[in-house]
């Protein structure tokens, strides 16, 4: 429930300064109004004053006298969303108490020293409202912590060659047939190196990897660097067209196939080089190409997302940002550990997976085939003796909820992609004390990973995880619409910066400007825009709140569809559920429930729209229903929405609930 908080604070000179009374409450409310939009990312604020409620229009451009004068105009604007009172105050107004409405009392002490900052910023500045940032000295030092620590330039190879002199006889990469030690795979890489080369590829080419994750697909990747080329993953479970593009993009001098891949489509017109394979593909007695010069600034690999317009976009990342990501201390593994390698290399997790592993002297454990069944996964955990694995928040969310004993031999769990889910990981902690479970959130744009948070203990977990804090080599900013500073605790868009930072988008200076650049004059740096929205929570974590560029809205009403599945797996008959949105061309949008249901019970579509009725709003039930065995995921472990949608049922009436 909404309490009313008294906070004292002392307003400074400039407000007495004032020509007269009126003036002076005015710019309290001014301040209160700027202040309180500030923080949710409004544009617009209806105040109750004394029964009277005034409305403002926050316009950045507008002058700050003429804000001030509009607020003294105001005229009754109907309901208020914010009451404020000032229920005491001293003959100047140097001093005194305002009473304010909040849902989060923890904000309150922080909100009133912004405002407090505002009226002092209002009272003295002539310049654009947009001037005015309304964050409390003291309040700014939170987001000046927003930074990881240094992380020195480096090359991939470097820190690989510092592990093969440090440990050359422990196990690199172990797949179902073969495992090479530091030593053998540094000198298997040398020698698929003279092979790539007599194929053609130079410094500077990119080299497309065709094979299966296998220990010649990290043969490949290590003779590719040496070479000073960077490689690309080829997700053949890609429609073919789209890889054609992504092919077309890439242009690459050489593509690196195996049985399997060989005779595909789009690698036809390609120079293709078979794969390593132990004891045949490069002769041992061949030649090795010996380390040459490296430069933290080459291209390390390039991954594509989808664009807006469905057109595949190539992340050009740097060795710097994958030296960044593997030496980072919230991320590190350690000798000894055993990590699993499972997601495609065209998928950014594979960066992680790889990277982290043989640059810090631990093992590779490939995962053979593609997405498993969690009865798979366990085996593979159990006959490996896996210790650190990362998983898709979808996956983990099916592993818990189906075998959490198949995650029982881990030490450390890292998951993220989407949303992870908190229950999920407040029951495994308290399944298996000593797991440590981070959520990682981060763009390919980033490299993998942006922000963390990690937790040991179910006590720990409280709601949902935050995105945490940013990681080494790495800085956030929380900005406004305006690409400006917005107060701890207010809503924003997720802004990067750092090491981690790729080039931009190959060959698309358009797309590249758009996202990357120097965007605000509260950063003096290059950023990078995520196009999320979080803000900080009281003890300076990030939390993620959805999309800035995708808010779902139905009929004009905005839908939360995690809210929505939350409620509709709380239905006694139902074990699992995740909705997902329809959108078809020149049809509205439509929500899809997918459900999974408890063995023996029953859930029809109609009954379901009754019990959500009781407790969500009618534009928030779902329209179609689909009933699976399991949520289906994609190859790169998150929810398969195109399966789910196809296999969904005609629409339930609306009349239904």
């Amino acid at each position: 429930m909404p309490e009313a908080r008294p906070v004292p604070y002392e307003l400074t000179a400039g407000l007495a300064a004032g020509s007269a009374a009126d003036d002076r409450a005015a710019l309290v409310v001014a301040a209160f109004a700027v202040t309180l939009c500030r923080w949710t990312a409004a544009s617009e604020a209806a105040i109750s004053v004394a029964g009277k409620v005034i409305r403002l229009r926050i316009d950045d451009d507008a002058l700050v006298g003429d804000f001030l004068r509009s607020v003294r105009t105001a005229g009754d604007g109907g309901d208020g969303s914010a009451d404020l009172e000032i229920v005491s105050a001293d003959a100047d107004l140097r001093s005194g108490e305002i009473r304010f409405v909040t849902e989060v009392p923890d904000a309150a002490h922080g909100f009133a020293a912004d405002v407090a900052t505002a009226v002092t910023e209002l009272a003295s500045l002539d310049g654009r409202l947009q001037d005015v940032r309304c964050i409390a000295p003291e309040r700014r030092r939170i987001l000046d912590a927003l930074a990881g620590a240094d992380s020195p330039p480096s090359g991939i190879e470097s820190l690989f060659l510092e592990q093969v002199r440090l440990r050359p006889r422990e196990i690199a990469v172990r797949d179902a047939n073969v495992e090479l030690t530091y030593e053998q795979l540094a000198l298997a890489a040398g020698r698929y190196a003279e092979v790539l080369e007599d194929a053609g590829v130079r410094a500077g080419d990119t080299v497309l990897i065709a094979a299966r994750r296998s220990a010649g697909e990290i043969v490949a990747l290590l003779a590719i660097i040496r070479l000073g080329a960077a490689y690309a993953g080829f997700d053949d479970d890609a429609p073919d067209a789209r890889l054609a593009r992504i092919v077309g993009k890439l242009a690459p001098a050489v593509a690196v196939v195996d049985t399997a891949t060989a005779d595909h489509p789009v690698l036809r017109g390609l120079v293709r080089v078979d794969s390593w394979v132990p004891g045949q593909h490069p002769d041992p007695g061949s030649p090795s190409r010996a380390p040459g010069s490296e430069d933290p600034g080459r291209t390390a690999y390039i991954a594509f997302t989808s664009g807006s317009t469905g057109e595949p976009k190539g992340v050009v990342v740097p060795h710097r940002a994958v030296a960044r990501l593997a030496r980072t201390p919230e991320l590190r593994t350690r000798p000894g550990d055993r990590v699993l390698r499972m997601a495609p290399l065209a998928f950014d997790a594979s960066t992680y997976e790889i990277w982290v592993t043989l640059l810090n002297g631990a093992t590779l454990e490939v995962f053979p085939g593609r997405l498993p069944a969690v009865r798979k996964l366990e085996k593979f955990f159990i006959e490996r003796e896996v210790s650190v694995a990362w998983l898709t928040a979808s996956l983990f969310r099916l592993v818990v909820k189906s075998r959490p004993q198949a995650l029982a031999g881990l030490r450390w769990l890292l998951s993220g992609g989407e949303v992870v889910p908190h229950d999920a990981v407040t029951q495994l902690l308290e399944s298996y004390p000593g797991l440590v479970i981070t959520n990682g959130y981060g763009p390919t744009e980033n490299t993998t990973f942006t922000t963390t948070h990690t937790v040991r203990s179910g006590a720990e977990v409280t709601g949902p995880l935050p995105i945490g804090r940013p990681i080494a080599g790495t800085k956030v900013f929380v900005l406004d619409r305006n690409a400006r500073l917005v107060p701890p605790g207010g809503i924003g868009e997720l802004y990067a910066a750092g090491a981690g930072m790729a080039d931009g988008y190959l060959g698309d200076e358009t797309e590249t400007g758009k996202r990357f650049g120097h965007f605000s004059p509260d950063a003096g740096e290059r950023l990078y825009r995520t196009g999320d929205l979080v803000r900080l929570d009281p003890d300076g974590n990030v939390l993620f709140l959805g999309r800035a560029d995708k808010q779902i809205k139905l009929d004009g009403h905005r839908i939360e569809t995690e809210e929505i599945g939350t409620v509709l797996a709380g239905h006694p008959g139902i074990r699992d559920a995740v909705i997902v949105v329809s959108r078809q061309p020149n049809q509205s949008l439509q929500l899809v429930a997918a459900i999974v249901v408890h063995p023996g019970a029953e859930a029809d579509p109609r009954s379901l729209r009754e019990f959500l009725s009781r407790q969500l709003p009618s534009y928030a039930l779902p329209a179609r229903w689909v009933q699976v065995d399991e949520i289906p995921l994609t190859r790169n472990g998150k929810v398969d929405e195109k399966m789910l949608i196809e296999a969904a049922a005609p629409p339930v009436p609306a009349s239904v609930g």
